[in-house]
């Protein structure tokens, strides 16, 4: 049922594009569509969040297929910021990636908002230890008084003298 519904969706889609608003509006329908798609695949994980949200927990949800989104909608963002940039230098290409760039950020949102909810409703050993792990690196550059160290590598020796002892 759900393959037939995508197929023929599709093909009305296919056609009312061809015969009926290409021949009318031209370009206009093109950069229509192509802003409905980028909205419409901004928005893919908020329904995930929005269940979360409801039932406060993650249960079910991977953290490798999370980190999968980020990482594609980071690569994204890198392909179309560079693009962009590569248009605006040369002045040849075009110049409406920043639509697609807007909502490669807005996916980011999205991503790092799921990313949150797993923080705070995932109780798995790994991430109970790593709120421990990020409270104690707190606490340590709080702590922290040696002067002239920078800051990246204040929190380095923060986070591993946070550890806990049974992991080092």
């Amino acid at each position: 049922d759900y393959v037939e519904l995508i197929f023929l969706s599709s093909m009305a889609t296919k056609l009312m594009f061809d015969y009926q608003w290409y021949p009318r509006y031209q370009m206009r329908s093109v950069d229509a569509l192509k802003h409905t798609s980028i909205v419409l695949e901004s928005c893919l994980a908020l329904p995930q969040a929005l269940r979360n949200y409801s039932n406060r927990t993650t249960d079910g949800l991977n953290v490798i297929m999370v980190g999968g989104w980020i990482v594609g909608d980071v690569l994204k963002l890198f392909y179309f910021a560079s693009q962009l940039l590569w248009s605006r230098v040369t002045g040849v290409g075009d110049a409406g990636n920043t639509v697609f760039v807007f909502g490669c950020i807005f996916a980011l949102a999205m991503d790092f908002l799921v990313c949150l909810q797993m923080a705070v409703w995932y109780p798995s050993r790994e991430t109970i230890e790593f709120k421990e792990g990020l409270v104690r690196s707190m606490q340590k550059l709080k702590a922290s008084t040696r002067p002239n160290e920078s800051l990246p590598c204040k929190l380095s020796r923060c986070m591993k003298e946070a550890r806990p002892s049974s992991s080092q």
